[in-house]
C-alpha cells in the first residue's frame, strides 16, 4: 500500500472508532499519520543507504520483532493507555501491507537473517519503478488505493474539513474540530 493509502485507511478507522465509541478522542491525527507510515520511513532509507544490495525494501520496520519491542517498551513505561492509538496505527501497517505473505521479513530473525527478496530498489527511481510494477501485477492495490481516497473524502465531509477554518484548526491541532452545536428554538 502507498503511504497515502496507509494514512487514509487509518484516519477513517480512527474516525469510526471515535464516532462510535468515544475512544481516542484526544488522538492527534498528525501523529497517527506518522505512526502508520513509520515502518516505511524506517525501511526505505535502509534500502537506499544501508542495504542497497539486499534486493529488498522491507526490513526492521516490517517485523513482528520491532512491533513487539515497541509495545513492550510503551507498556513497561506505563504509557500504554496514552500511546495505544499510535501503537495500533504503527502495527496496522503490517496488516495493510499484507505482511503475512512476506514471512521471511515479518518473522525476522526466526526464519533466518535474510529479508524477503524483491528487486533492486536502492534509488528512489528504482523504488518508483518497482511500485509501478506491483500495481500492474496486483491490480487489487489500485482498488484499495481508490477506496482509500473515498475514505479520505468521507472523513473530510464527516468532519466538515472542507471549510477552511475547520481544516486550518485540524492541521494546527491534529484534532478534528468539535461539531457545531445546534440549538433548537421553541416557538
Amino acid at each position: 500500500m502507498l503511504p497515502t493509502g496507509h494514512i487514509e485507511w487509518t484516519w477513517a478507522g480512527l474516525n469510526v472508532i471515535q464516532r462510535s465509541t468515544g475512544h481516542f478522542v484526544d488522538a492527534d491525527y498528525r501523529l497517527v499519520a506518522l505512526a502508520t507510515i513509520l515502518p516505511d520511513l524506517i525501511d526505505k532509507p535502509l534500502a537506499w543507504f544501508v542495504f542497497p544490495d539486499a534486493n529488498a525494501a522491507l526490513f526492521f520496520g516490517h517485523t513482528l520483532l520491532l512491533n513487539a519491542l515497541l509495545w513492550l517498551i510503551v507498556w513497561a513505561s506505563g504509557h500504554l493507555r496514552s500511546w495505544l492509538v499510535y501503537l495500533l496505527a504503527f502495527s496496522s501497517h503490517l496488516l495493510a501491507d499484507r505482511m503475512w505473505g512476506f514471512t521471511q521479513t515479518l518473522l525476522w530473525p526466526l526464519r533466518g537473517w535474510g529479508w524477503h527478496q524483491w528487486q533492486h530498489v536502492s534509488t528512489p527511481q528504482e523504488m518508483l519503478n518497482a511500485y509501478l510494477e506491483i500495481i500492474v501485477q496486483e491490480p487489487i492495490l489500485l482498488v484499495l488505493e481508490a477506496l482509500g481516497l473515498m475514505l479520505l473524502a468521507w472523513f473530510i465531509v464527516d468532519r466538515k474539513l472542507m471549510y477552511p477554518h475547520r481544516l486550518t484548526e485540524f492541521l494546527r491541532t491534529g484534532r478534528p474540530p468539535a461539531d457545531p452545536v445546534t440549538v433548537e428554538v421553541e416557538s
